[in-house]
């Protein structure tokens, strides 16, 4: 802006502004110019959030999505196993008990099962287990479902009740021996809820799932929600789960911000502040106008307003880095024996959001996982990828998944040619009662481990960023690290500067490393290691996660 970047130029400008532009529309210039920024500022940020927001439910129903479909797969392989049994055994009823007796009974997978011999015409009974079928499979309605299973490919399944479901009923056979048929009935629990729903990973969403592809009280399967509020409007998300012939249809809405609150306030921060700036400068411009018109101070009045209207510009700066921690974790957990500290440092270049992450996660009494990513470029798209890989990899570690698994896993999520963006990231696990970290990297900086005053990077499998491609495989490394150790995992804004080899940062990071790390506090010993190698300046994001136990 005129006067910032060069004070002469703008007094200059001043002078010329007082000799030939109208002090009656100064005021109110002042006013418009700033009511406008005010709010673009408070739609750039309202907009921000309902895409980030709309981003994060869309990747949480997906991944319950993704627990549903291993429910269903949990459904069809005992049905597809006792089938291949009697065709096996030519009918033998004894083994079709001992195989399905184990998961039918109350609170067992199925309620009833049987079954069902067709060489002798309409289907009859050969062994039953369970509670009586609701769906009488001499009946019409039981003799037209068998003969779907027949001819299908896959199992068939159907609502035996009238109204809403309460029992779903499935029917297998194989259409090349369609000898036998095994008939069997799942209770939907009195609850009405499924495991997804009862999922601590999950506690922030609403859910409704429907038997088949539309979405009505009939058909209306599992839910916590009371009917009144079904079906679920306004901004939800929807995933089609296959499910045998027909299909699973799952509805979830936010309870709350899945971004935090902050992101919901941030809109009517940036309206009270610029509102607030806007008052301000109009005020400052009517005591300009009310002043003295001689031509200098005029030209110095005018500069001081000016320096005042780019500081409500450079506070897009701190929205943006406002924003960026408010999708990182508030607090790191609190666990026995063990010591945490991290930081994220924003870089100078530029206002935009950037795509730096890390995480603790506690997967269980003994073992806690850690992550640190990198998503390249910048902005609103390059924070929507981040916050999709931060809540999918601890939504996959909570499952217990190994870090090698979470990458492939995480794998067919993000592809360059369609997110514009790919990401390096590093997954571990801490087994605290042994002290051995296993570790998987996708094209992240090797961490680094002081034991006794020595830093030495922890060798891993290196294997390709995310985004360049779903069918890549990861390897994992097991290390025991040596007790009073400190494992410092970081992004490449740590140690990479312009024209210099990689090698030279990551000697001048162990280097430091190594003396803050005799620092009492951890986080006393992170400090150190910043002010050291970053000056108070820093051109790229830095993301660094300190843990020792």
């Amino acid at each position: 802006m005129p006067g910032h970047d060069d004070p002469a130029t703008g007094v200059a400008a001043g002078r010329r502004a007082s000799r030939g532009a109208d002090p009656r529309w100064v005021v109110p210039g002042v006013a418009v110019a700033g009511a406008l920024i005010t709010v673009a500022a408070g739609a750039a940020a309202w907009t921000l959030d309902r895409r980030n927001e709309a981003s994060l439910l869309r990747v949480q129903t997906r991944q319950a999505a993704a627990v549903l479909t291993a429910q269903v797969a949990a459904i069809r392989e005992p049905l597809a196993a006792s089938l291949q049994i009697e065709l096996a055994t030519g009918g033998d009823t004894g083994q079709f008990v001992r195989a399905l007796e184990a998961v039918t009974g109350t609170r067992q997978l199925f309620v009833s099962a049987g079954l069902l011999d067709t060489t002798a015409g309409p289907p009859r009974a050969a062994a039953w287990v369970g509670a009586a079928p609701e769906l009488d499979p001499g009946s019409d309605a039981g003799r037209a479902f068998v003969a779907k299973a027949l001819h299908s490919k896959t199992f068939v399944v159907t609502s035996p009740g009238q109204g809403r479901v309460d029992r779903v009923a499935y029917a297998i056979a194989d259409p090349k021996d369609p000898r036998f048929v095994v008939y069997a009935e799942r209770a939907i629990p009195a609850n009405r809820l499924v495991a997804v729903e009862s999922n601590p990973a999950f506690t922030d969403l609403d859910f409704a799932t429907y038997l088949g592809p539309v979405i009505s009280m009939p058909a209306l399967a599992t839910t916590d929600l009371p009917l009144s509020r079904l079906p679920l409007s306004g901004d939800t998300a929807r995933a089609d789960i296959a499910f045998g012939d027909t299909s699973i249809t799952l509805v979830a809405q936010a309870r709350r911000p899945l971004g935090g609150t902050l992101g919901s306030r941030l809109p009517w921060i940036a309206i009270a502040v610029g509102g607030a700036l806007t008052i301000a400068s109009t005020f400052t411009a009517r005591r300009l106008v009310q002043g003295r018109r001689t031509a200098e101070r005029d030209a110095v009045t005018i500069s001081e307003l000016y320096d005042r209207l780019d500081d409500a510009f450079v506070g897009q700066r701190t929205i943006a880095e406002t924003l960026q921690r408010a999708l990182l974790p508030r607090t790191n957990p609190t666990i026995a024996g063990m010591r945490i500290a991290s930081r994220y440092v924003a870089g100078a270049a530029g206002v935009d959001i950037g795509g730096d992450w890390y995480s603790v996660i506690v997967v269980d009494d003994r073992r806690v996982g850690f992550v640190v990513g990198d998503v390249s470029g910048r902005g609103v798209s390059a924070a929507a990828v981040m916050a999709r890989l931060r809540f999918t990899i601890r939504a996959y570690l909570l499952e217990g998944h190994p870090p090698h698994t979470v990458l492939q896993m995480c794998a067919p999520q993000i592809d360059i040619l369609q997110d514009g963006h790919l990401a390096t990231v590093l997954v571990g696990v801490i087994d605290l009662s042994t002290r051995v970290v296993t570790v998987a990297n996708a094209g992240h900086p090797e961490p680094l481990i002081i034991t006794d005053g020595r830093g030495t990077y922890l060798p891993t499998a290196l294997g390709p960023p995310l985004g360049t491609g779903a069918d890549h495989t990861y390897t994992q490394v097991q290390v025991e690290v040596p007790a009073r150790s400190l494992l410092l995992a970081f992004t490449d804004g740590l140690i990479e500067r312009r024209g210099e080899h990689l090698e030279a940062g990551q000697q001048r990071l162990a280097d430091v490393a190594s003396t803050a790390a005799a620092a009492d506090n951890i986080e006393d010993g992170l400090t150190q290691i910043l002010t050291q190698l970053t000056n108070d300046y820093c051109e790229d994001d830095i993301a660094v996660l300190a843990l020792s136990w």
